[in-house]
């Protein structure tokens, strides 16, 4: 039995920490539940603004040659091109060029696989890759470290949730008072999603762990299992370093297209990518990875010398190990790429869910908080501020760079920044707002209505302007871009409902205590 100091100290821990790392702990969340669906809204994105790719798709070694056309290409370095998927049908290429220190290092485009036309110059259309990056990285460099330290912090608020709870664990999960006050609605609403959200959340947290603080755990691995020998580690794990020696003398004979079909025929392979190294030489050589069909751990990685046939690098399911399938395992289970649409969706609304599980843990702080006598009410206005613009502030913010997205010309300058700035005027607004609100749930129930509004100018902009193009997608089978607006729909009256109910539940009482802002 836990005594009542230890569990005193340990719901303390709880509270506290909790707190400190909610607002980070948001932004993974909500950014991690939409990039689920990356390569749908990227190609929300990018559809609208071309015309729908049919007939035979040209070759690998075509798109290369399109690819490298017109630009000053370091046939040294690489040369990638994302191959079309359902969700994507264009080629993305990334062709390294010849720079000077401080110039950027490479080119890339869209390229339409039938037409062979470079539709796009650049990563122009940043949103879907934004937003994951918000997710496991805020965005800078040292972020991941951070997101790092936020999840262990997490996975340690799960494990002492589960210790503060173990009593009665099972007999409060079916419990929520509704006609109790409302600190009873929302200790019933953080315990219920908690429980329900344990397994999801528990993985995510080791997930998270795994990929944000890879060097801990490489370390430990070097040191404990492999005997310091961290290069055998990297290799049993898959990180390989493809460096052909450049011959200077150009290849003769060469069928890229042959060898890159050689590849992907084999049972169950997915391409996603292929990639070259000292394009035109002899020593050249060609990379090809994606995904296996129904395995949950599957992978693959081949690269081939080009000149001599000889596979030089062969990572699949059948010349693995545990260090690598168990990554791989990791990885799919992250990112609920293994069982289609379906799993996306759970996954979609467990992390909203564990967003909601953040902000009753908030509010039931404050609640709590502002019950001591000896409280201060700049902490409690702070934390009330700190947790409006990290939740609604973020929401907000995600809805206004969705709107860049959609109505900002795709020749602009600098056009993935003017999203990025925009995103951060939504965060400096929603600040403003909670500066100078006195109640929270009210300034709450604005963001929220605030955000949906834009929501629906999102769609109805689409259905303006692009209401053509929408149908012709959809007749022949891409319909990204209708399920996209749809989703953007209902979030939307989702957010507006949630903040109706607010702005009721105001209404139907007197604001008590404003300055405490909860």
């Amino acid at each position: 039995m836990l005594s009542k100091a230890f569990l005193k100290r340990i719901t303390d821990a709880h509270s506290w920490l909790g707190l400190i790392i909610s607002g980070l702990l948001f932004v993974v969340f909500f950014c991690g539940s939409i990039a689920l669906y990356r390569a749908e809204i990227n190609e929300w994105a990018v559809q609208p603004h071309f015309s729908f790719a049919q007939g035979e798709h040209k070759s690998v070694s075509e798109i290369m040659e399109i690819a490298i056309t017109g630009q000053n290409f370091d046939a040294k370095e690489h040369l990638t091109l994302l191959l079309p998927s359902k969700e994507t049908p264009y080629y993305r290429a990334y062709v390294d060029v010849l720079h000077n220190e401080g110039e950027e290092d490479h080119a890339s485009f869209l390229i339409d696989p039938v037409s062979g036309e470079k539709l796009v110059e650049g990563d122009k259309f940043f949103l879907a890759e934004f937003i994951y990056k918000l997710h496991y990285d805020l965005n800078f460099s040292a972020g991941s470290y951070i997101i790092g330290f936020v999840t262990l912090i997490f996975f340690f608020a799960l494990v002492s949730g589960v210790l503060i709870h173990a009593k009665k664990l099972v007999a409060n999960f079916f419990k929520y008072r509704t006609e109790q006050n409302k600190r009873s609605k929302l200790l019933d609403m953080h315990n219920v999603i908690g429980v329900m959200s344990l397994p999801f959340t528990l993985m995510y947290a080791i997930s998270g762990l795994i990929f944000n603080l890879v060097i801990i755990y490489q370390i430990a691995f070097a040191l404990v299992l492999y005997k310091g020998d961290q290069q055998a580690l990297l290799d049993d794990a898959g990180y390989v370093s493809i460096q052909p020696q450049w011959q200077d003398k150009p290849w003769k004979n060469i069928d890229i297209d042959h060898v890159y079909q050689q590849i992907v025929n084999r049972e169950n392979y997915q391409p996603t990518f292929v990639r070259m190294y000292n394009y035109g030489d002899e020593s050249a050589v060609i990379h090809v990875g994606g995904g296996m069909a129904k395995q949950l751990g599957g992978r693959f990685d081949i690269a081939t010398e080009l000149t001599s046939l000889q596979e030089t690098v062969i990572n699949d399911p059948v010349n693995t190990n545990m260090v690598r399938k168990g990554l791989q395992v990791v990885a799919n289970l992250h990112f609920g790429n293994y069982a289609g649409f379906d799993l996306r969706l759970l996954y979609f609304i467990l992390g909203i869910a564990v967003c909601i599980l953040i902000v009753a843990g908030n509010l039931l702080w404050l609640d709590k908080y502002s019950r001591q006598r000896e409280n201060s009410t700049k902490v409690l206005r702070f934390t009330g501020q700190y947790t409006l613009v990290s939740t609604a502030g973020v929401i907000l913010a995600t809805a206004v760079a969705f709107l860049l997205e959609r109505v900002l010309p795709i020749g602009l300058h600098e056009r993935d920044q003017i999203l990025i700035y925009g995103f951060i005027a939504g965060l400096v607004l929603s600040a403003i707002a909670a500066y100078f609100t006195n109640n929270l749930k009210t300034c709450l129930a604005h963001l929220l209505t605030i955000s949906a509004f834009i929501g629906i100018v999102v769609v109805c902009y689409d259905l303006i302007f692009f209401f053509n193009k929408i149908a012709v997608l959809a007749m022949n089978g891409q319909t990204n871009l209708a399920w996209t607006d749809l989703a953007i729909l209902v979030l939307s009256v989702f957010s507006y409902w949630v903040a109706n109910r607010l702005t009721k539940k105001e209404k139907e009482k007197l604001i008590l205590e404003p300055q405490v802002m909860v």
